[in-house]
């Protein structure tokens, strides 16, 4: 069993007039370890109007393991790239986090991010 969460990535440009959605797309197939989470890890990619979200459902995303470590690489590597922590740069991206327990959630993000993603917990009778 283990302990299960629900993590949701986004790499995205606050104007595509001054960095188009396709550098961030093309960045995002040559640098992000896509297959591996399609095959392995049963993620979902969504490619949207302005960004590429990665969606991974009730994973053990445990910092120790192969998987998790490749994402915070490729995370480092987007923030390297477009130089996302300097307030010229026109990239972003954010990590949400939602794990079993109620108050486990995490959100981090580059350091300009518009905090575009966010937590939504719904009620439901079992």
């Amino acid at each position: 069993m283990g302990y299960r969460s629900d993590v949701t990535i986004a790499f995205y440009t606050q104007d595509t007039g001054k960095l188009p959605t396709a550098a961030i797309k093309l960045w995002f197939e040559e640098n992000y370890p896509v297959e591996e989470a399609k095959e392995e890890w049963d993620a979902s990619v969504e490619y949207c109007l302005d960004a590429v979200l990665v969606t991974y459902v009730s994973v053990k995303w445990y910092p120790n393991y192969n998987h998790p470590q490749r994402v915070k690489a490729a995370r480092d590597l987007f923030n390297e790239t477009f130089e996302c922590d300097s307030n010229d740069s026109h990239a972003c991206w954010e990590m949400v986090t939602v794990g079993e327990d109620v108050n486990d959630n995490t959100h981090e993000s580059s350091t300009y991010a518009e905090y575009r993603l966010g937590i939504r917990r719904d009620i439901v009778w079992a």
